[in-house]
């Protein structure tokens, strides 16, 4: 019997692959490989991360397509409708990524609230009282007030973390959240959050109506000393009413994870700001992290193999 044919067109890791590869005959091909049009037409499986387009063109170039894997969690880049239409079954990894995502974004916030000042050269004795009192951050994580925008998979561990530090955590959501589940986090209008939040951090999904979700007039309720944490979609914040708001509040901090283009325009007024922080989509780069996203391969074979995926995002 013949194997299954599986395209990838994004790297996954190493032994997720190895695995898949002794049950499916496994290609792995951009779309802009030589070759990637020919096996998309012969591919019963696709496994892809975040920049392949899975859209209705892309399927009806692939007549034999039975499952689309999402190794991660956003789903923006795959058209669900389209692909229920065909038949075609989408699983994803909903958790995987979760806690690198807080890790990244605590990591952003403790670094700015209390940057650590080591030392780089010998200190004499005389001088270590004096090294020791210039060290003395002015703030502190503790008491700091956090406004968390979504309390999905990853706000809610953000919310989490935040208050076990020791933070004030106030959080808005589509949905009403279960007082058990807020962990002590107080819910609060979107204004007033914004209002009120030293510090701010979105993780909200990719819905069309989030889009724009953060302009100029959501920056003009912000402190003039907020840090703004957006790691959850670059559409989400626009970067114009991001980059005036930078150049009118130097005391503020916006740390960018994802960008609207990615990779960022080169021509972004947030490039060279001092006060904002540009990383290129990293918040969920840990080994662990991607090993755990990889593992979506195991459903993209039970649906091959004729069973039901544990984690379907159609």
């Amino acid at each position: 019997m013949n194997k299954p044919i599986l395209l990838i067109t994004e790297s996954i890791a190493c032994e997720p692959s190895s695995w898949l590869e002794k049950k499916c005959n496994v290609h792995s091909h951009s779309v802009n490989d030589a070759g990637f049009e020919e096996l998309l037409s012969v591919a019963q499986g696709l496994v892809v991360r975040t920049y392949t387009r899975v859209d209705a063109a892309m399927l009806d170039r692939a007549p034999d397509l039975r499952v689309v894997g999402r190794a991660g969690v956003g789903l923006d880049n795959i058209d669900l409708e389209a692909c229920a239409d065909r038949g075609i079954r989408v699983v994803h990894t909903p958790r995987a990524n979760a806690m690198a995502v807080v890790e990244y974004t605590m990591s952003m916030l403790i670094n700015t609230l209390r940057p650590i000042n080591a030392l780089t050269e010998y200190v004499h004795a005389e001088q270590w009282h004096a090294a020791r009192e210039a060290a003395i951050t002015p703030g502190s994580v503790v008491g700091t007030t956090l406004g968390v925008v979504g309390m999905g998979h990853i706000g809610s561990r953000v919310a989490r973390a935040g208050l076990g530090m020791g933070m004030v955590v106030s959080f808005n959501d589509l949905r009403d959240i279960e007082p058990r589940d807020t962990h002590g986090a107080s819910s609060e209008s979107f204004e007033a959050l914004l209002g009120q939040s030293r510090c701010v951090s979105v993780h909200v999904d990719g819905r069309a109506k989030n889009r724009g979700l953060i302009g100029h007039g959501e920056f003009a309720l912000m402190r003039p000393d907020v840090i703004l944490v957006n790691a959850s979609r670059g559409f989400v914040v626009d970067a114009e009413a991001a980059a005036v708001f930078a150049r009118a509040n130097p005391d503020a901090r916006l740390i960018f994870d994802v960008h609207d283009p990615e990779p960022i325009d080169r021509d972004s007024g947030l490039m060279g700001l001092g006060n904002v922080i540009l990383t290129p989509h990293i918040a969920a780069a840990t080994r662990q992290a991607k090993l755990a996203m990889s593992w979506v391969v195991r459903d993209v074979w039970a649906v091959l193999d004729g069973e039901e995926p544990a984690y379907p995002a159609d």
